[in-house]
């Protein structure tokens, strides 16, 4: 028979763990498996991409409203769940907590009476998808995704997270750094807790690069580029002070943010406060950004928190000499070899900025030797299929 896998997220926004995902999934056409997605809600920039092997599912059903709901299961006679429904939906609407919402979420939803081989929590740490996958799916195993930097949402984990994550038969984390925080907060489950990094797939993302051009606006400078979720963990705050300063110093640089976010007002009213309407360049969402990384000069990560940065791999791919804070990032770069290691530190930060920018050998030599290293990484999905072959 066939191995039924099942992988429950979010949604399928332009963000990193949905394009790991998708490239997750590209990867499992080889297998004859039978994969099916659960969504929490079927939208998203990258929803279109999820392979036609794949079956799609709602967590909700095709009905969108709690009286929709209601109403279509008193029509079939299930009273006592449409009871359940507007009582989960009474309580979500009395609650700020997301944790407690989540819950009551999981609860309202049906049980899916499907017997998985394998059922997969990849939006993690304290989200829906991982207490429906504990609470709501029968799997012959279970894992839980971690992609982020724990340390990050620690007081909620260590409030929640221990009553379930010993519930989970493997726990994956992004990076050897993100291994390591899970650990260091519990410890007990140190024995089922490993690396699976993010897959990239490295001759599909050359071809991506290839297929539009980047830049439009002729500038002559040189180019820092910066991609990802505009938010307070990912550091693009720090941004306009940084390049007022290189301005100052007489630098021709132009810096590109590609991503949006609960950040972009306050970016908004920084550049018009530091004047740099000219300089600091807020792209938005774009779907293929690889022309943009492959263009760029130098491309920085200047995150407060960062798991792994699919960001940062991608970049790695195209051989942009890059900067990157002292998080789960810099895990992928070797040090004064591929690239520069800071601190989260304005200081910091700018001063590795100044040594690219006079020194043009350094960023080649940095390119020249991201050239040599096998940036591919779908040799990861050999520890999925490796489990997945185990079940009896």
């Amino acid at each position: 028979m066939r191995k039924k896998i099942l992988i429950v997220t979010q949604k399928m926004i332009m963000g990193g763990i949905e394009k790991a995902l998708i490239a997750m999934l590209n990867n499992m056409q080889v297998k004859d498996y039978d994969v099916t997605v659960k969504l929490v809600a079927e939208d998203g920039e990258l929803y279109g991409e999820i392979p036609d092997f794949v079956s799609v599912e709602n967590i909700f059903g095709a009905k969108e409203t709690a009286l929709e709901k209601m109403l279509d299961y008193t029509k079939k006679g299930d009273i006592k769940t449409a009871f359940k429904t507007g009582l989960y939906t009474k309580l979500i609407q009395h609650t700020k907590s997301n944790y407690k919402q989540n819950k009551y979420y999981s609860r309202m939803v049906p049980r899916d009476e499907t017997v998985y081989d394998i059922a997969i929590a990849y939006h993690s740490p304290v989200t829906l998808p991982t207490l429906y996958v504990m609470n709501n799916i029968k799997a012959k195993k279970k894992v839980i995704w971690i992609h982020c930097d724990v340390s990050y949402y620690e007081e909620g984990m260590r409030k929640h997270g221990e009553k379930f994550y010993d519930r989970f038969d493997c726990i994956f984390c992004v990076s050897k750094y993100a291994v390591t925080r899970f650990i260091e907060i519990f410890p007990n489950l140190k024995d089922k807790t490993f690396p699976f990094y993010n897959i990239i797939e490295k001759n599909k993302l050359e071809i991506l690069s290839e297929q539009e051009e980047g830049y439009h606006d002729k500038f002559e400078g040189i180019r820092i580029l910066t991609v990802g979720r505009l938010s307070e963990e990912k550091g693009q705050d720090i941004i306009p002070e940084i390049l007022s300063k290189l301005l100052l110093k007489g630098y021709p640089v132009r810096w590109y943010l590609i991503g949006d976010g609960v950040l972009r007002e306050k970016m908004e009213t920084m550049i018009k406060e530091y004047h740099l309407e000219n300089n600091l360049c807020l792209l938005g969402t774009i779907k293929n950004p690889y022309p943009y990384i492959k263009e760029c000069d130098i491309y920085i990560q200047p995150s407060r928190h960062e798991s792994y940065a699919l960001t940062v791999a991608e970049a790695r791919v195209l051989h942009k000499p890059i900067i990157t804070t002292n998080t789960g990032a810099a895990e992928q770069i070797s040090h004064g070899e591929t690239g520069l290691i800071v601190n989260f530190e304005k200081e910091q930060i700018y001063n590795a900025i100044l040594r690219l920018l006079s020194d043009k050998s350094l960023r080649g030599k940095f390119s020249s030797n991201l050239a040599e290293q096998a940036a591919d990484t779908t040799i990861e999905m050999e520890k999925l299929y490796n489990m997945v072959e185990g079940i009896q």
